[in-house]
């Protein structure tokens, strides 16, 4: 008989899920529940049906039965009303702030990673101005000269390249047999 190979069915402790990626798919595969369920209440009972969550990051996410804006404005106005343009136009409004909002923050973030690449390349310039080697020597740097942090990791980082492309140089040739031809 083979052991199980997956964890089943478990009671979990409900905490907040710490790391974001897992949050997501637990937020996608319990929102995809809740839509299930509600489908079914309305389908068994007849009942109009409206559901309205915001994930963590502000993103809107609607169900209904039979369409959210009717549910909603049935909700609203105390009555079922066929006309569903008022409504209607507080949702595209309230998604459209949602939406300007998170492109105002998605733009901050790009105009602060410009600024700090900006002062990046500066320092490099300037690392550049003091470091009288060519291009084609940045090997021949003493690494006790180097006092930026950030140009000593690439400096070991071409180090390494080097070393493996080496390896893989001398690897080649040994398979090749040129490494025999070449010591006699």
């Amino acid at each position: 008989m083979n052991p199980k190979k997956t964890k089943g069915k478990q009671k979990i402790t409900i905490k907040k899920i710490e790391k974001d990626e897992d949050r997501l798919v637990t937020l996608s595969k319990r929102r995809n529940g809740i839509y299930t369920k509600l489908s079914e209440l309305s389908i068994l009972c007849g009942a109009e049906v409206a559901f309205l969550g915001y994930s963590c990051s502000g993103k809107p996410y609607t169900f209904g039965s039979p369409s959210f804006q009717a549910v909603a404005e049935r909700f609203l106005n105390g009555e079922s009303s066929s006309s569903s343009s008022s409504l209607q136009r507080s949702v595209m409004n309230a998604h459209q702030q949602a939406k300007i909002q998170e492109l105002c923050k998605v733009y901050n973030r790009m105009v602060e990673k410009a600024k700090a690449e900006e002062v990046k390349v500066k320092k490099a310039a300037a690392l550049a101005e003091k470091m009288p080697l060519n291009e084609d020597a940045w090997w021949k740097v003493d690494p006790k000269e180097v006092k930026d942090h950030e140009e000593a990791k690439k400096i070991l980082e071409k180090c390494e390249g080097l070393y493996e492309k080496l390896c893989d140089e001398a690897a080649a040739r040994i398979q090749r047999g040129d490494g025999e031809n070449n010591n006699k």
